[in-house]
C-alpha cells in the first residue's frame, strides 16, 4: 500500500463524518486536532488541513502540505504568509449556507416589523403598540453587497418577498432577480437607493474599512444595515456613530471587527440594532454538509482532477 496521506482535520468531527473521508481512499487516514500542541506533532506529516481556522504555527510546521479545505465559505483566516508563498491550494465550503440566507431574512423582517422593539417591551411587560408597528418589506429595495453565490441566493429569495434588488460585483454581469448590477464603484449609488443593506463581502485588502463615515452617511435614515460577511468590513467606530446620530435606523450585526464583541462595546444597549454572535451560517446539520463537499475535493485532488470552489489567494476569495 501507499504511504499514507494525512489530513490534519481542525473540527469537531463525529466518527461517521471521519468514515466518509476515509472511505474515500485506503491511503486517507484522517487525525483530528484536538489541541494545539497535538496538532504541532501532526503537521509535518500532514498534506492536507481542513478547518475553518488553520493555525499559522501547524502551518509553519507542515513541509508536507500541498492543500487546505476551508470548513467556512470565507478564508481570509487562513491567508497565512506561508501559505501565500508556497504552492498551497485553498478550497472553501462555498454553496452550502442557506441557513446564512434565512438568517438576513430573518434579521430584515425583524427590524423592519420592528420584533426587537416588541421583545424588549415584553421582557418590561409593557403593552405598548405604536412604538412596536413596523413596515413591510415589499416594494422596498435591497441592496445586496458581493453578489457571489451566497449574495446571489439572497437576492433570489428576495423576490419572494416582492422586494426589488440592486448590489455590487467585482466583475458586473446579470444576476438572476437582480435589477441592477453595479462595478464596486458603484457603492455610492447602491447605498442610497436601498432601504436594506446586506453586505456579504469576503475580507480582502479592498474590502476592509469599506462602509465607513461617508458611506454611512449615503444610506437613508430610515434603512437598515445587515452585516454577514465579515466585520472588519465595517467601521464600528462609524457605525456607533451614525447609529446615534439617526444617519440610519437600526442595524443587524452577526460579525464584528472583534470577537466575541466586548462587553463594552456601545452595540449592545443600542436598542436600534439586532446582535447575534457569529452564528448566521451555522446549524446542527453543518458538517453534514460540510464533509461531503470535502469528500468530493478529496477524490478530484487524488485524481488530479479540477477541485471545486478555489480560492484565488491574490483576491482572497
Amino acid at each position: 500500500m501507499n504511504e499514507p496521506l494525512v489530513v490534519l482535520v481542525f473540527a469537531t468531527l463525529e466518527p461517521d463524518h471521519i468514515a466518509q473521508i476515509e472511505r474515500v481512499d485506503p491511503r486517507v487516514r484522517v487525525v483530528t486536532a484536538t489541541d494545539l500542541g497535538r496538532a504541532l506533532e501532526v503537521a509535518a506529516q500532514a498534506e492536507v488541513m481542513v478547518g475553518w481556522n488553520v493555525p499559522r504555527e501547524a502551518v509553519q510546521r507542515a513541509g508536507r502540505l500541498r492543500w487546505i479545505h476551508s470548513t467556512a465559505a470565507g478564508v481570509d483566516q487562513l491567508l497565512h504568509p506561508e501559505v501565500l508563498e508556497r504552492e498551497i491550494v485553498i478550497t472553501s465550503s462555498s454553496g452550502i449556507h442557506q441557513p446564512l440566507v434565512e438568517h438576513v431574512f430573518a434579521l430584515a423582517l425583524a427590524l423592519t416589523r420592528r420584533l426587537h422593539v416588541a421583545i424588549r417591551n415584553q421582557l418590561k411587560q409593557r403593552w405598548e403598540r405604536r412604538e412596536a408597528v413596523g413596515d413591510e418589506i415589499r416594494g422596498k429595495t435591497l441592496g445586496v453587497l458581493g453578489l457571489g453565490t451566497i449574495g446571489t441566493e439572497i437576492a433570489e429569495k428576495a423576490a419572494v418577498f416582492g422586494m426589488r434588488v440592486i448590489g455590487t460585483k467585482r466583475t458586473p454581469r446579470p444576476v438572476p432577480h437582480v435589477d441592477r448590477v453595479y462595478p464596486p464603484e458603484g457603492l455610492p449609488e447602491v447605498l442610497g437607493g436601498s432601504d436594506v443593506v446586506v453586505i456579504a463581502l469576503p475580507l480582502t485588502p479592498g474590502t476592509r474599512g469599506l462602509i465607513g463615515r461617508d458611506q454611512l452617511r449615503a444610506m437613508k435614515r430610515s434603512a437598515f444595515l445587515i452585516n454577514i460577511g465579515r466585520g472588519p468590513v465595517v467601521d464600528e467606530t462609524a457605525l456607533v456613530h451614525a447609529l446615534r446620530e439617526g444617519w440610519i435606523a437600526g442595524a443587524g450585526l452577526d460579525v464584528f471587527e472583534r470577537e466575541p464583541l466586548p462587553a463594552d462595546s456601545p452595540l449592545w444597549k443600542m436598542e436600534q440594532v439586532i446582535i447575534t454572535p457569529h452564528v448566521s451560517g451555522a446549524w446542527p446539520g453543518y458538517l453534514d454538509a460540510a464533509v461531503p463537499v470535502l469528500c468530493d475535493n478529496l477524490r478530484r485532488y487524488l485524481q488530479g482532477a479540477p477541485m471545486r470552489n478555489l480560492v484565488d489567494k491574490t483576491r482572497g476569495y
